[in-house]
């Protein structure tokens, strides 16, 4: 169980809404990764010379399957005194990595002779869940987004609103492939690779069109209908959706979200992302009722 420090109880957690892994975080990482490593010993195990019975962590082997796995990371994996530009993926990439490799371990057994315990390995995931619980406090402590999850991916924790329209969202249309487009725009859009945040864009758009197309082939016909069912008789409304979805239709075509070609728009930012996918969450949410009665 980790601290709740003091200024966390007077003032509150921090905003989450960093995506700069600082010299800082990643000295923490390393020094939470040190803690555990003879929780690697499963995979990577030294031996006792008397019987084999495992002892302890070989850090030659575990730092060789470190560097295959990420290419980019500097190895030894050790703390930086220097501020350095850190690799963000690659970090991220490493606690995934340690996340996987992590076994319970119990020493109970002391080999007198070389002055060392044998390793034994329960059936449980307790260091598991406290490797995953420092990472994500470190980075809480510093206002990231990321977090470890219990799956042992990184995600990103998404702008409140945008997290609120995700949590409430049922995606159970009677189009198995619409369905498909927003959970894996949803799925992608929470990872932290700013190329997965390009995909749920790209993905929610392409569900967009597909959305308007459910009552009729005649995508004109058939976004008009869905509008009309929508609105249910208010005219105003009625006006503000059509406005609504040519708005959004005209930005998908614009800028680059399904289009790549010199003349449209480039997103410069994961904000801009963020802000796009919330205003386009949002319609599909309010027509997936309709889409659902069909």
């Amino acid at each position: 169980m980790t601290h709740e420090f003091f200024s966390n109880r007077e003032l509150g957690k921090k905003e989450l809404s960093s995506e700069k892994i600082t010299t800082s975080v990643y000295n923490g990482v390393v020094g939470t990764y040190k803690r555990f490593q003879k929780n690697f010993s499963y995979d990577f195990p030294v031996t006792c010379p008397d019987n084999e019975m495992v002892c302890g962590t070989d850090i030659q082997l575990l730092n060789a399957a470190i560097r295959a796995q990420i290419p980019d990371i500097e190895i030894p994996v050790d703390v930086k005194w220097d501020e350095d530009e850190i690799d963000k993926y690659s970090l991220l990439d490493f606690i995934e990595f340690c996340y996987s490799k992590i076994n319970d371990i119990n020493e109970s057994d002391y080999h007198s002779y070389f002055k060392h315990f044998h390793i034994f390995y329960p059936d449980t995931e307790i260091e598991k869940e406290k490797f995953r619980v420092e990472i994500n406090q470190i980075f809480a402590r510093n206002g990231i987004v990321f977090y470890l999850d219990n799956d042992g991916m990184i995600k990103r924790n998404l702008p409140t609103q945008l997290d609120a329209v995700l949590q409430n969202l049922s995606v159970k249309s009677k189009d198995n492939r619409l369905n498909e487009l927003v959970n894996l725009a949803i799925e992608n859009i929470r990872k932290p690779k700013e190329i997965d945040r390009q995909i749920a864009i790209e993905k929610l758009w392409d569900a967009f069109e597909r959305i308007k197309t459910f009552y009729d082939p005649k995508k004109k016909a058939s976004a008009r209908t869905l509008v009309l069912n929508i609105a249910e008789g208010t005219a105003e409304f009625d006006k503000l959706l059509e406005y609504e979805f040519k708005t959004l239709t005209d930005i998908g075509n614009k800028y680059q979200i399904r289009h790549f070609e010199t003349n449209k728009i480039q997103i410069m930012s994961m904000k801009q992302i963020d802000y796009l996918f919330y205003r386009l969450i949002a319609l599909i949410d309010l027509c997936m009722d309709k889409v659902k009665e069909g």
